[in-house]
């Protein structure tokens, strides 16, 4: 997000006797990433906003490019995009909250009856399938057995109801705070990458300002095509789910948009909860046999259409080490560490290629200028 800066070349005799007194570059590295792992530590959760904040910065960030360039100032693009998505949001609740509230009130009034009818899908369902595959009796437990579960169970999520009602809370304060936040951001998101340059060593301002290219290349591309990937599988799910006549199309096409966004487990999660209401709606094999039809038939076409074009073609990362960064950001961040983990080891393995690629090939320009004003190469983001 920046556009360029000239540089002014430091004195020599200046510059040989700071260069004296500075840290070799390794040391200064360690030291700011030991801080941010500090800060990260201390403050989970502030950073977790923060980096949602940045995200809907990043989401906005082409608009206000746009904008920028019909020559509009950076701070009343912000502003006049802001209000413009304002006004796009209150259309929308007024015309799609209101049948997405009628599901989730109808949803909410079924909850207390939901074990019951659940138990009695079961029950039809197992008839079903031992009607026409006698042998399978035996690979089901008895009505008792799975009553008592499916009771402790529920009993287990009624009892972690304060906890729910609490992080329910805090969901509503940071839909409140990432506006705030990612306005911030997108206002002066130029003037602090400028402020953090104008710190460095003018030797290292050329390989910090291609490193930052590319990480809000990376970041902003991924990000923008998770974005429409999520809302194209969303809709489909939900015309899919309409079409086939399974209750709450547009709440499980929004859960189905939302978990896709998750690697691996997201679609697993959005079909599961399409298979459930459907269970307890029809009981019937054959319907649920259409929605896992209907989620393979999205699944393939993501892979092969969606994703390409929203998000690009692949990370370029070994399967392993994919899913391994997706644990591990689950087990930090939650869902949104899942959501930045695969993006993040991409971006750091990028960073760490053109690293390699610089030290490889050095370029020695600066230190062959002479001692006056010398304008550098501008760098567009």
């Amino acid at each position: 997000m920046i556009e360029g800066r000239s540089i002014k070349t430091p004195e020599l005799s200046n510059g040989s006797n700071s260069a004296g007194l500075m840290p070799p570059p390794s040391i200064i590295w360690a030291l700011v990433v030991a801080f941010v792992a500090l800060i990260v530590y201390l403050s989970s959760d502030f950073v977790l906003l923060l980096l949602m904040s940045a995200t809907l910065a990043y989401l906005i960030n082409p608009i206000v490019k746009i904008a920028e360039g019909a020559m509009i100032k950076r701070r009343v693009a912000v502003a006049v995009i802001y209000l413009g998505i304002g006004v796009a949001f209150v259309i929308t609740a007024y015309f799609v909250f209101p049948r997405l509230r009628a599901e989730v009130n109808t949803l909410s009034s079924n909850l207390p009856f939901f074990s019951q009818r659940f138990d009695e899908a079961v029950d039809a369902l197992q008839n079903e399938v031992v009607a026409n595959y006698p042998a399978a009796d035996s690979l089901f437990t008895t009505r008792e057995v799975r009553y008592e579960k499916l009771d402790n169970f529920i009993e287990q999520q009624v009892a972690d109801l304060p906890g729910l009602l609490s992080h329910l809370a805090t969901i509503v304060l940071a839909g409140v705070l990432i506006p705030f936040f990612s306005y911030f951001f997108l206002r002066d998101s130029r003037r602090i990458v400028q402020f953090v340059l104008d710190r460095l060593p003018a030797s290292h301002i050329e390989t910090s300002v291609a490193v930052w290219c590319e990480i809000d290349r990376s970041v902003g591309r991924y990000l923008r095509g998770l974005a429409i990937e999520g809302i194209v599988v969303g809709t489909a799910a939900a015309l899919g789910l309409a079409i086939l006549g399974v209750n709450y199309p547009l709440l499980l096409g929004v859960v189905t948009g939302l978990a896709n966004v998750v690697p691996y487990l997201g679609p697993i999660i959005g079909g599961a909860a399409a298979i459930l209401v459907t269970l307890v709606q029809f009981k019937s094999l054959s319907v649920i046999a259409q929605v896992v039809i209907l989620y393979v038939s999205l699944k393939l076409l993501d892979v092969v259409a969606i994703q390409p074009l929203a998000v690009g073609k692949g990370n370029n990362l070994h399967p392993v080490l994919l899913i391994a960064s997706v644990i591990v950001g689950g087990h930090a961040l939650g869902i949104i560490g899942m959501v930045i983990a695969v993006p993040t080891i991409t971006i750091l393995q990028r960073i760490a290629k053109l690293l390699l690629e610089r030290r490889r090939y050095p370029t020695h320009v600066l230190d062959s200028l002479p001692n006056s004003n010398v304008p550098v190469q501008s760098y567009v983001c």
